[in-house]
């Protein structure tokens, strides 16, 4: 039985959709560009406008206020956390593969993000409260999930570390903070980048042979294009 086809009204729909998505788009960008280069406080919804060329009417017919510009494109920044939680509960490898591979894509997305997640960390100040207990939250998600593969490596024998909770957070950081140094036409492209990190991880951690448990490791499909650091 063939499928019933869209109507007019569902197509014209669908289009006002993508278009409203699109002008979405450009006023984050535009927002994320001028937060990124002069700060939230020194940036106003007029700046943003003239820079685009619409008027402040064309950006509140889709954000309720500038902090609701701001709290979009942190909740961008801090997704990688989110996102990395997800792919980490579909993993069934051994604990140092497990681990390899989380490190590769959370960095991977953080170069990617690298922008967004620059202003999370430097303006997460003004976010209001609730948001940001949420993105703490997520934070806490990614710290729990380290933990908890880390235990499995120390039981099975393959990590060797003293605390748990700082192992997570002496990788966690360190992964974090790629999207800092990074540099897109730097020398290394971001898949060396992750490829590198998730090495340093394991070895962090005790595994001797840390290539090993990459060697099989496909790249991250939601790997950012591009070039990368100095």
């Amino acid at each position: 039985m063939s499928s019933k086809k869209p109507s007019g009204a569902q197509k014209i729909k669908s289009i006002k959709a993508e278009v409203d998505a699109i002008k979405r788009r450009s006023i984050l960008d535009e927002a994320a560009q001028q937060f990124f280069e002069n700060g939230y406080e020194s940036t106003s919804l007029e700046s943003i406008a003239d820079a685009l060329g619409v008027t402040k009417q064309f950006i509140y017919s889709r954000f309720r206020s500038k902090s609701d510009i701001l709290v979009s494109i942190c909740r961008s920044g801090a997704a990688a956390a989110d996102l990395t939680v997800e792919y980490g509960a579909t993993l069934r490898d051994d604990p140092a593969t497990r681990l390899a591979r989380i490190i590769r894509y959370f960095v991977q997305l953080q170069i990617e993000h690298r922008r967004e997640v620059a202003l999370y960390f430097s303006e997460a100040k003004s976010l209001p409260p609730e948001e940001a207990r949420a993105i703490d939250s997520s934070k806490l998600q990614f710290h729990r999930m380290l933990c908890g593969v880390l235990n499995d490596g120390k039981k099975a024998g393959q990590f060797d570390f003293d605390d748990t909770s700082i192992a997570a957070s002496a990788l966690g950081g360190m992964a974090s903070w790629a999207f800092f140094w990074f540099q897109p036409d730097g020398r290394w492209i971001p898949e060396t980048v992750a490829l590198q990190l998730a090495i340093l991880s394991l070895r962090t951690v005790g595994v001797e042979r840390p290539e090993a448990f990459i060697a099989d490791i496909p790249d991250v499909d939601q790997a950012p294009a591009g070039a990368g650091a100095d």
